[in-house]
């Protein structure tokens, strides 16, 4: 006979301490949920017998029997965290797809997970939990393991079986995508920016033809043939191309794109999962045209590359969607994927037009509010860590909603990079127990700021 659920938590309260509810899940054998003990939370089996995953966790600090019921206590660590996303699979990321909308966080502190899942209940949303990018775990010291390990305990605390994502961005290396790969993630971000020629910027028509010339007689034949004396379109609109702008697109994305087809075939393309293979096209100091975002997505295509989403960082490219926001929304709906906006929180001036552009398929990153909420709380309770956090971002400790939508706001909010560095400021563990010390004030906060981004779209 199975163990019925209420004689397995009442075990779990005998022998492990506080059940958290709403983490309480049948597994094979058993049942399974956090709890909360002396020395912190803990991760608690009760089986009849040995239920599998049992022999699977590592640092079992106790094993007890109550009442012909065996109840098995370990540690939150890598390990048991992995065997949790085996066993239950709305604690393991999934990926989006292309259709809907989503927002992603980046929780640089691993505090904020379990209720900012609950935004999303009743809402045609997908919460992506992490968004992690390998410059981040440099700077904070934080791996791409213990991320996703903090959105999986922080999804059982919360007890959100409606799916949830987690995405590796802005990757570089192929040793960086299979590390990712090989922790779960659900989406895998790469940024090709190094692979932009922005040199090309600087060439006369000229030069860009005598350039251009150095490619082989049936190479420039396929391009202008499929590009030159053409109309192309999207949406309601019609994209055509000139000569030289076309042959100034090739030189400048045309490394990026071989790239990006060397890695998609190498390591994404026959994943036994299904992966989000989002692609960043952002690169400092230039805007993309429409002209480029559809000759890149055309080239991938022919090519047989799937894309979910292509990301924009707001920080660089908010001018360029301003301009051309529906032909970009456009260009994305005529090639099944969504447009990813990294930065929304503090760089796109209205989320509401991108919704209705992209007809509702759009990620939104909010890389930094997670962050300015802890910020503002601190701001609001402890002057001396938040001046602490002032001189390191390099503006004076005003109030911060006062710096909102200001160059000393949006330096506040990237801030993180060097307060959370051991190696700089090292402000992590000082941040991390003012937070234990508000839990119910930052939830609080998480949920307004939150909150308040969501109504807008």
């Amino acid at each position: 006979m199975a163990l019925k659920q209420a004689i397995a938590v009442a075990a779990l309260q005998e022998a492990a301490g506080e059940v958290i509810n709403k983490s309480v899940c049948e597994v094979p054998g058993g049942w399974l949920a956090l709890v909360r003990t002396a020395d912190g939370k803990r991760l608690a089996v009760a089986a009849q017998g040995e239920a599998p995953l049992c022999a699977m966790l590592k640092e079992a600090e106790q094993k007890t029997e109550v009442k012909g019921v065996q109840v098995t206590v370990a540690a939150l660590n890598a390990n048991n965290a992995a065997v949790v996303r085996r066993f239950v699979k709305w604690a393991a990321p999934s990926a989006c797809g292309t259709r809907g909308a989503s927002v992603g966080f980046s929780d640089w502190l691993g505090e904020a997970d379990a209720f900012a899942a609950e935004l999303f209940a009743k809402r045609q949303l997908k919460p992506v939990l992490v968004d992690y990018t390998a410059e981040d775990s440099a700077a904070l010291q934080r791996n791409f393991l213990e991320a996703v390990d903090a959105a999986t305990w922080g999804v059982l605390e919360a007890g959100w079986r409606e799916g949830y994502g987690a995405n590796a961005a802005g990757l570089k290396t192929e040793e960086d995508i299979v590390k990712a790969l090989l922790y779960g993630y659900s989406m895998i971000g790469f940024d090709c920016s190094d692979k932009i020629n922005l040199d090309i910027e600087k060439l006369s028509d000229a030069e860009v033809e005598k350039r251009f010339e150095e490619f082989n007689e049936t190479f420039r034949a396929a391009v202008n043939a499929s590009y030159l004396n053409a109309e192309f379109k999207v949406g309601n609109s019609k994209l055509s191309f000139e000569e030289t702008q076309l042959h100034r697109i090739i030189l400048e994305y045309g490394e990026a794109i071989m790239h990006v087809q060397f890695i998609y075939n190498s390591y994404l393309k026959n994943t036994p999962w299904d992966i989000d293979f989002e692609l960043s096209l952002s690169k400092p100091g230039k805007l993309l045209t429409p002209q480029e975002h559809y000759l890149i997505a055309n080239e991938l295509e022919r090519n047989g590359i799937k894309l979910a989403a292509v990301c924009l960082d707001m920080l660089n490219e908010d001018a360029a969607l301003a301009e051309n926001l529906q032909l970009h929304c456009d260009i994305a709906s005529a090639f099944e994927y969504r447009l990813s906006l990294g930065n929304a929180d503090i760089g796109l001036a209205d989320p509401a037009a991108v919704m209705k552009y992209a007809k509702g398929k759009v990620h939104f990153k909010l890389n930094n509010i997670l962050w300015l909420s802890a910020v503002k709380l601190i701001a609001a309770s402890d002057a001396e860590l938040y001046a602490k956090l002032a001189e390191t971002a390099g503006i004076s400790p005003a109030p911060v909603e006062s710096l909102c939508g200001t160059e000393a706001g949006r330096a506040l909010a990237l801030s993180y990079k060097k307060a959370l560095n051991p190696k700089e400021a090292g402000l992590a563990a000082a941040v991390k127990e003012f937070l234990a010390g508000h839990k119910a004030e930052y939830a609080e906060a998480v949920r307004n700021d939150v909150g308040s981004f969501l109504k807008k779209i």
